[in-house]
């Protein structure tokens, strides 16, 4: 995602010369996410944790994964999960690590998102210590790493040392022991003694019951619960400091309190939406053709060629969003089936699984919220919670971004509560 060669220049890719074709008009980049003959090509470096795992699949198999993992989602989860499983969840994390009156919500969020994301694939606390939590979220940034090997220009190797130790560790010391829990449970199950709905609801829950059908060997599940891991909290993070900073920005602007603004959840809901649309948590993705391709605008895309589908930009594309499409402006109105948070989920096959769960119900304009079944996401929430608890922003330390990279990416965001 950093330092990519511009549009349509030539490199070289396995031996071969490779153009390189850029789209960023938001209409063009709605369509190429849906070409099926385009495959993803983002995360081809780091393989040695995301080979084979949901987002870099294809075709039949990655439909077939897609389809049993999906019914995770069914009989209302995201409702339950925001209403019943994950207000425990936060308060929890909470009570144990929001200790300090000055805190990095970034790092804040991590240990919110660990716990969160952890629950949401199936890896169990085996002990609840901060120890372990400390273990769980440095595992977190030592596996992050395979997402973004591509764009490291050193010595890679010492890196994908340190991936295959935590991969190692994380499988000896979490995974391990939640799959025994699981397969117990599972046994309980079919043997009529537990009903379904007593079963974790959990990805890798739904990966063991279909377990005959995928026949995946132990390594790749070990792979597949550590990608929805990584993929649950790295984006939420990152989507949490934005919007939050965002908010602060905000009201400072109009005169009003960040408590006057989470008072209505659905009001905050379309803040983080916003958010999402200026600052999608990958910028851009990546696409191989796997056959020759036309683009939305009459392109031709030959076999091998790459495709970089810019989503920020898109996501400010003036044609769509309005003259202000560069500013935060959460009253904005969008006409037509317009996404509020732009193409930050991603389109087509890899549309993000979870995104009701982190963004809730999404409203286009004109649509109204139903009572009974609207969900704001977690990630409304957990600013909700925050704010109400006191947060503010820290006059006497500035936030920071990551000056080395091209990257929208915070270092530090300094709070008091």
């Amino acid at each position: 995602m950093d330092g990519l060669p511009p549009s349509n220049q030539a490199t070289h890719f396995w031996g071969n010369t490779m153009e390189i074709h850029r789209v960023s008009a938001y209409h063009d980049v709605e369509h190429a996410l849906r070409i099926t003959d385009l495959k993803q090509s983002l995360y081809d470096e780091g393989k040695i944790l995301m080979d084979k795992v949901l987002v870099t699949l294809h075709g039949d198999e990655h439909r077939q994964r897609r389809s049993i993992e999906s019914q995770l989602f069914r009989k209302n989860f995201f409702r339950v999960y925001e209403n019943e499983v994950f207000p425990g969840l936060l308060s929890e994390t909470l009570d144990q690590f929001l200790t300090e009156s000055s805190l990095d919500l970034k790092e804040l969020g991590y240990r919110i998102m660990v716990h969160l994301s952890l629950s949401f694939a199936g890896i169990d606390r085996i002990d609840g210590t901060v120890e372990e939590a400390d273990a769980q979220h440095r595992l977190l940034i030592q596996l992050g790493q395979a997402a973004t090997i591509g764009q490291f220009k050193g010595d890679r190797e010492p890196i994908f040392q340190e991936i295959r130790e935590a991969i190692d560790e994380f499988r000896e010391r979490f995974f391990l022991p939640s799959r025994a829990r699981r397969l117990a449970l599972l046994e309980q199950y079919r043997a009529g003694t537990l009903n379904e709905e007593e079963l974790p609801r959990d990805i890798l829950t739904i990966l063991l019951m279909h377990d005959a059908e995928l026949s995946m060997p132990n390594e790749l599940m070990v792979r597949e619960v550590a990608f929805f891991y990584l993929a649950a909290s790295h984006t939420s993070v990152h989507t949490l400091v934005h919007a939050t900073n965002e908010l602060f920005n905000w009201c400072e602007r109009q005169g009003q309190t960040p408590a006057e603004v989470v008072a209505d959840a659905h009001q905050l809901q379309r803040f983080v939406l916003e958010s999402m649309r200026l600052h999608p948590s990958s910028p851009e993705a990546w696409r191989r053709a796997e056959a020759e391709i036309t683009l939305a605008d009459g392109r031709v895309v030959p076999q091998g060629d790459k495709v970089v589908v810019d989503l920020q930009t898109a996501n400010r594309d003036t044609s769509v969003f309005g003259e202000d499409a560069a500013e935060f402006n959460p009253l904005r109105s969008v006409q037509g089936r317009i996404s509020p948070a732009g193409m930050s989920f991603g389109g087509g096959m890899h549309v993000c699984l979870g995104m009701n769960l982190v963004a809730g119900t999404v409203l286009r304009d004109g649509e109204f919220p139903k009572p009974d079944n609207h969900q704001v996401g977690t990630i409304t929430l957990i600013i909700k919670e925050l704010i109400e608890r006191g947060m503010r922003p820290n006059p006497n330390q500035a936030p920071q971004k990551i000056e080395a990279s091209e990257r929208d990416v915070w270092a530090i965001y300094p709070v008091l509560f």
